[in-house]
């Protein structure tokens, strides 16, 4: 097992492509579609935005969200785009990308809706809501399917296994749990050494899943941020990867595996290689906290956004030299 993702020097120059702007409230997660022509933002001023990645000029404003947004996800055959919200109109709506028109609103969750994720043939929609429970719901009926059960706290992020026969959902008591969705039980439920946890996901070959988490020392008055990566056969910690000074909110695999991107409330993202258990590069990012991250299809190109209501565009293309 490899303790800590240490760090390799000289470090790769990742340089910024574009900043977007447009949002009045802070960002709370960014999308590629598939074929990585749009990205799609959702925020704290109640908009879902689809960008062309091609132009980058003024993006189509999707509006029906009455509160905050908090998800948004494209199916894998990229014509919908997910998107859930909060409070009195905790409801998750399925959109039409091309169009951007609304096609069905999903009523069910009594709390927040805080993730949300397709199922890699597209016919299921998972949603995870901070009322502690996992929606499964048909896609093209917009009805629910089942309701998912097991983690104590409210739930911050659900994710499919590539292959869909796992879910995975990340809760507030510092917990991951699978489950198994043929049986429909819990295959597994693991906690990090580390009291809080927001974000996970699954390696392109579903052999790991990555999960990050906070702590906050109350005696020091001092935060830490780790990324721990397991198997996803055997449960076994793989890899803790050390260097944020903050909490971690979001982590993803890029499409080939071959690297792991982090980001949270330091406003910095860190890209590992989780292969060799090496820190490739770290980037000042944002100089606000960072909440979202997202790898474009053909992995060149990683978005991230957070509380300065812009999204940056950073050029990997180093990486792949």
């Amino acid at each position: 097992m490899v303790e800590k993702c240490h760090k390799v020097k000289p470090e790769h120059s990742i340089q910024p492509l574009a900043t977007l702007r447009g949002h009045t409230n802070w960002i709370y997660s960014v999308a590629f579609s598939p074929d990585g022509r749009l990205l799609a933002s959702g925020g704290w001023d109640h908009t879902v935005r689809l960008w062309d990645m091609h132009q980058l000029g003024e993006p189509t404003v999707l509006e029906g969200h009455q509160t905050e947004v908090y998800c948004v996800t494209f199916a894998p055959q990229g014509n919908l785009l997910a998107s859930s919200s909060a409070n009195n109109a905790s409801v998750v709506k399925i959109w039409d990308a091309e169009s951007g028109r609304e096609i069905h609103t999903l009523a069910g969750h009594s709390n927040v809706v805080h993730g949300v994720t397709f199922s890699p043939d597209g016919n299921t929609l998972a949603s995870g809501s901070y009322d502690k429970s996992v929606k499964l719901w048909d896609v093209d009926r917009g009805k629910e399917l089942d309701t998912l059960t097991g983690p104590s706290r409210q739930i911050y992020t659900v994710a499919f296994s590539p292959n869909g026969q796992r879910l995975a959902a990340a809760a507030a008591d510092a917990s991951v749990t699978w489950w198994d969705l043929a049986a429909r039980s819990d295959v597994r439920t693991t906690k990090g050494q580390m009291k809080w946890v927001h974000c996970l996901c699954f390696s392109p070959q579903a052999e790991w899943i990555a999960a990050g988490y906070g702590s906050y020392d109350t005696t020091r008055r001092t935060t830490a941020g780790k990324v721990y990566v397991w198997n996803t056969s055997t449960g076994e910690a793989i890899c803790r990867c050390h260097g944020h000074t903050n909490w971690v909110y979001s982590a993803a695999f890029s499409p080939d595996g071959k690297t792991l991107a982090s980001g949270g409330w330091d406003g910095s993202i860190i890209l590992w290689d989780v292969h060799k258990g090496t820190r490739l590069t770290k980037i000042p990012g944002h100089n606000d906290i960072l909440l979202t991250l997202a790898f474009s299809a053909d992995a060149t190109v990683l978005a991230s956004a957070g509380y300065d209501q812009t999204i940056k565009l950073w050029d990997l293309k180093a990486l792949r030299a």
